[in-house]
């Protein structure tokens, strides 16, 4: 893999939860107004602690978002559930050491999802944007 994003992007089009969702569309970066697609949100990519040898832990910090149906109370419950598992299958993920395909020279060692919540109803009503924020520790090496 050369890339970050590009490894988190396999990695979250391989999560079998997206496959409930009749996706139109994934995008990096940013969204459609249509229900039924997603992006992947590149936040920041901290260094944590330095080694003195060159490299260190770093984390990578990238969002979710997750446009669908919200019309009615039980879309936006069925929304929520569904971010709820979201979160739960990262966690299951991080337990069982499955990460994202990262270059060469990157290790990762932790995953987790936080703050998935809705972020923003559309003017109409109609769909909802749903945010999960992930954070991917891994170490560096250096040279």
């Amino acid at each position: 893999m050369s890339t970050m994003i590009q490894g988190v992007k396999e990695y979250i089009a391989a999560c079998p939860l997206l496959k409930e969702i009749p996706l139109k569309a994934r995008h990096v970066d940013w969204t459609s107004g249509d229900a039924n697609n997603y992006g992947i949100m590149f936040d920041s990519d901290n260094l944590v602690k330095p080694f003195i040898s060159g490299g260190g832990k770093h984390e990578y910090n990238f969002t979710l978002f997750v446009r669908k149906f919200a019309k009615e109370d039980a879309d936006r419950l069925e929304n929520s559930e569904f971010v709820e598992r979201l979160q739960d299958w990262c966690g299951k993920q991080n337990s069982t050491k499955n990460f994202p395909v990262m270059p060469k020279g990157c290790t990762p060692t932790k995953l987790s999802a936080v703050n998935g919540s809705l972020f923003e109803r559309d003017k109409t009503g109609n769909t909802g944007l749903y945010q999960i924020q992930f954070k991917l520790n891994y170490i560096k090496s250096g040279g």
